[in-house]
């Protein structure tokens, strides 16, 4: 980790871990939640979607709260209150053996929304010129650990079942929080800075500004594709006769295509300038796959849906924090993004609420979903026409020298 001090690496690293962790009690279920869900005893659609829904609920309302508490109180005992409760709703998810037992033990879980504490506590361990790199690492853990969830859980869940699945997250997130309570220290400062401060004012500049407004529309859509899909698809696969256990071999060659995909596109999207026609692309290949899944039968439908979605999804994942980085001051980034982790969530919420919804109608997810991808990919091109996005954070600081409204 070049340019960090020993004290930085040691946070950036236990804060990654941390963070890892706790997306990967989300992802990790992404595959196989629905399918468990459904052979659970009072189970209904509903119920199979909001055991997604309820999670992105609790976490969609809370990040603020949260991360305005570890402003106050300190970030560590935030963070510890917040990562115990994870641990608790993971456990309780384990031992669930209803279906509303488990929808109210991912209610638990989500209550655990500590994702905008971990973020400000990586901000106040690291010196401002490593700031961006020690994000960009939580970024790389975060990726990796998508695909690595996806691949792996049909074959976890075959092997050892979904509820061992919860114990184990649960025990990571118990040990991710000891490391966070021994190794890392507590900041002397909080909230002291301009960019994290969440006055009326800053709030107000954000909800009415089109870039904010286009970026957090765009991260609620992104994620509400991403549940509705693992909600309704898994399930769809095993209808037509291909078992759950089997299904890594569609995941595994299509994660590595959009990896293969996303790596030079988002080098050619920051490097040569190129992020309106990735994005636009990424939307474009979202649509595709929907379209695709209404057009074909059985599981080709499926596996043509779940290569373009991810090709779509891995370019947008890069794209849009970067953007909203590029086109937000500097004094406003932490609350913007505390905004945009809230959005992630509420879209998962979504996405959970829906597919259930979907569920005894996997085509019509289609329909729905080419029309919103088709209103999003009109507006998002209008938006990206009218704006400049600027190249470094020299221009960027140029162009919003002192931004108007501010405290």
């Amino acid at each position: 980790m070049k340019g960090f001090t020993k004290e930085e690496q040691k946070s950036v690293l236990g804060i990654t871990f941390a963070i890892a962790v706790r997306m990967l009690g989300l992802f990790l279920l992404l595959p196989v939640l629905s399918p468990y869900a459904k052979g659970l005893p009072g189970s209904t659609p509903l119920l199979v979607g909001l055991a997604f829904g309820t999670y992105g609920f609790a976490q969609a309302f809370l990040q603020i709260p949260f991360g305005y508490l570890s402003d106050k109180y300190g970030r560590k005992p935030i963070i510890t209150i917040g990562m115990l409760t994870y641990v608790l709703g993971s456990f309780w998810a384990g031992f669930a053996h209803t279906a509303i037992e488990l929808v109210l033990a991912r209610f638990v879980q989500g209550f655990g929304a500590v994702s905008s504490a971990l973020s400000s506590l990586a901000a106040d361990l690291t010196r401002e010129e490593v700031r961006t790199q020690a994000f960009a690492h939580i970024g790389a853990a975060i990726g990796m650990v998508f695909a690595f969830s996806i691949v792996v859980a049909p074959i976890m869940a075959h092997y050892i079942g979904v509820p061992a699945m919860f114990y184990i997250t649960g025990i990571l997130s118990f040990i991710a929080m000891v490391y966070i309570l021994v190794f890392i220290k507590e900041p002397k400062v909080h909230a002291k800075d301009r960019e994290i401060n969440p006055s009326l004012k800053n709030i107000l500049t954000l909800m009415k500004d089109k870039n904010q407004i286009m970026l957090n529309t765009s991260v609620t859509v992104a994620h509400y594709f991403l549940v509705s899909v693992f909600t309704v698809v898994p399930i769809y696969f095993i209808k037509h006769g291909f078992p759950k256990s089997h299904h890594w071999i569609v995941y595994l060659p299509t994660v590595f295509l959009a990896l293969v995909i996303m790596v030079p596109a988002t080098i050619v999207a920051e490097r040569k300038a190129k992020m309106k026609e990735v994005f636009l692309t990424a939307i474009f290949s979202l649509i595709v796959g929907f379209t695709l899944f209404f057009i074909f039968r059985g599981v080709l439908a499926g596996v043509l849906l779940i290569m373009f979605f991810f090709i779509g999804f891995f370019l947008l994942e890069p794209i849009m924090p970067s953007l909203l980085t590029k086109l937000t001051h500097k004094d406003l980034r932490g609350l913007s993004m505390g905004f945009y982790n809230m959005n992630q969530f509420v879209g998962a919420f979504l996405g959970g609420v829906f597919g259930g919804i979907f569920l005894t109608s996997p085509k019509t997810m289609s329909i729905v979903d080419v029309a919103i991808g088709a209103i999003w990919l009109i507006l998002t091109y209008k938006w990206l026409s009218s704006i400049k996005i600027p190249r470094s954070s020299k221009e960027l600081e140029e162009e919003f020298i002192e931004p108007p409204g501010l405290y």
